[in-house]
């Protein structure tokens, strides 16, 4: 059963150069957005919670946080919008948005990846921030089944990221030692993304520093046909 995600939207009702779905990481949710959404008036942004964060239900259900089913969650939200949609997603939100745009490859038109990396092909690494994510779920600000949210349980994403064709931004700062490794490795396999690396950023980049985040989401949703 699809959760029916709690969304904000803000800006103009007609004559956005483009819809802009945002979507936060573990233990967030979409207010981590208000400074960058601040600076993009312009367009229409439309602000998501996962299931059991923010205004968003909390699902007693653990298969309500699986990714497929977050997914679907999220088809319910993009079906809604007007294209061109550019999918921007911090930490796991960029996971999900990848996952997104390889699964249903027509339904977005580009992703801006905020902080974000592609998973784990290794098993045993995949373990480690499996077992990492449960540990610290206690410290959360949502439940601890609601941060399972952030569980890999596949390589999916890692192994088909280059079929990734549609455009890409990659956001990182250069203080946010966990992910510039995984940003050096995306940008490897992705030639055609547009990377930003901000000095002095650690992982909640939008928050510190939503003047380059909001100018590398205004830059690629420039770039689409009609803009």
């Amino acid at each position: 059963m699809s959760t029916p995600l709690h969304v904000t939207t803000t800006g103009p009702a007609s004559g956005s150069p483009a819809t802009l779905l945002f979507v936060h990481g573990v233990d967030s949710d979409s207010e981590v957005w208000t400074p960058t959404i601040d600076l993009l008036s312009d367009h229409l942004c439309v602000a998501a919670d996962l299931p059991g964060h923010g205004k968003s239900p909390v699902s007693t259900e653990p298969s309500a946080y699986e990714r497929s089913a977050m997914l679907e969650d999220l088809d319910a939200v993009i079906s809604e919008l007007s294209r061109p949609v550019v999918f921007v997603g911090h930490s796991l939100g960029g996971y999900l948005g990848m996952a997104y745009a390889l699964t249903r490859p027509d339904a977005v038109d580009a992703l801006v990846l905020v902080s974000t990396g592609p998973g784990f092909r290794d098993p045993e690494a995949r373990q480690g921030w499996n077992s990492r994510l449960l540990k610290n779920a206690p410290s959360y600000g949502v439940s601890e089944l609601a941060a399972t949210v952030g569980l890999h349980v596949d390589s999916m994403v890692i192994d088909r990221m280059t079929d990734l064709t549609l455009p890409v931004a990659l956001v990182i700062g250069d203080g946010d030692k966990a992910y510039l490794g995984a940003n050096d490795y995306m940008e490897k396999k992705l030639p055609h993304a547009d990377r930003t690396t901000v000095e002095g950023a650690r992982h909640y980049v939008m928050r510190s520093h939503p003047d380059q985040v909001s100018t590398a989401i205004r830059n690629i949703a420039a770039s689409l046909p009609g803009n």
